[in-house]
């Protein structure tokens, strides 16, 4: 048996249909993956083929694909940029899209939607590691303050159709999510991709040092994409709470190691320097992982292989 499809049970998934929203992004490339090679019939429309914003096009999905689960990873979302322009479209769009699927998957009898959620769910100021508990003790705020909110009243909305309609939902909130296929374009990415575009440019320009944003002393936690879809995949067969799930290797890693580390895998030689003018933004950000062990997940790719594994990938694909 292996990894992928650790405690599943064999043939859950043989020719059970599911419904995968987002099925062409980042995370959902890799769930549909793990799907088909768990037996899965994976159905992934496009927003040209439905827009899940517009209800009559989400019912009209659903009694059409007639799936036995719906994985809902689709969302609305960008940068802190994207953020800050788009507080109320983001807001009006996340919500939109999980309310019209849970109220479709109820009505056409699913047996159970698993709904993606963030970390900017969660208070700005909640202790860490942040507990899945402490989710209501303050709101999101920041530049994704909205998109958390949308988030969390679709956490509600699960909770709220398991208790009037016994309805079967599960929330799962990954942690910062890298590894191949990720999104290197400097206007989009996230810190693992930025640095290896960086540090893998200017290994090839022979640039005498690198200048990162901040000191490097914040710290956060990453979690490989194929691992994270491992762990949707095994919440879709094996878990049935409604209650939110962290995702994630429960694991710090401050920003200056994380640089060294890209460093390495490029194999650049030159000088690191940290920008102090800039800012570095929240200090700490690290996730209580003890829930998902209930179905049987943990994270098994160590940070230092992904990024080798990421690295390569760039250097292969960026023509």
């Amino acid at each position: 048996m292996t990894a992928t499809m650790q405690a599943i049970e064999p043939h859950f998934f043989a020719g059970r249909r599911v419904l995968v929203t987002g099925g062409h992004g980042f995370l959902g490339r890799n769930v549909v993956a793990c799907l088909r090679a768990s037996g899965a019939e994976v159905i992934a429309p496009r927003r040209t083929a439905c827009d899940l914003v517009e209800q009559a096009q989400v019912r009209a999905l659903l009694s059409e694909a007639r799936p036995r689960q719906v994985i809902h990873l689709a969302a609305a979302c960008g940068g802190i940029g994207a953020n800050v322009a788009n507080p109320g479209r983001f807001l009006y769009e996340n919500a939109l899209m999980g309310l019209h699927l849970i109220e479709a998957a109820r009505q056409a009898k699913v047996e159970k939607l698993v709904l993606i959620s963030t970390t900017c769910a969660y208070p700005q100021d909640a202790p860490l590691p942040l507990s899945e508990d402490s989710l209501w003790d303050g709101k999101p705020t920041g530049a994704t303050g909205f998109y958390g909110m949308a988030k969390r009243l679709l956490h509600e909305a699960v909770a709220a159709y398991g208790h009037q309609y016994g309805f079967n939902g599960v929330v799962l909130i990954p942690a910062n999510l890298y590894g191949p296929e990720d999104h290197f374009d400097p206007a989009h990415s996230h810190v693992v991709a930025a640095l290896i575009r960086r540090y893998v440019e200017a290994t090839d320009a022979a640039l005498p040092e690198v200048v990162n944003w901040g000191s490097g002393r914040p710290s956060r936690e990453f979690l490989h994409v194929r691992d994270a879809a491992r762990g949707i995949v095994l919440a879709a067969a094996a878990h049935a709470d409604p209650a939110p799930v962290n995702l994630g290797t429960g694991i710090e890693t401050p920003i200056g190691q994380l640089a060294e580390m890209v460093s390495r895998a490029a194999g650049y030689p030159g000088v690191t320097r940290w920008d102090t003018t800039k800012p570095d933004g929240q200090p700490r950000r690290v996730l209580d992982v003890s829930r998902a062990q209930a179905f049987g997940f943990r994270a098994a790719i160590p940070l230092d292989q992904g990024i080798h594994e990421t690295v390569a990938w760039f250097r292969q694909h960026r023509s």
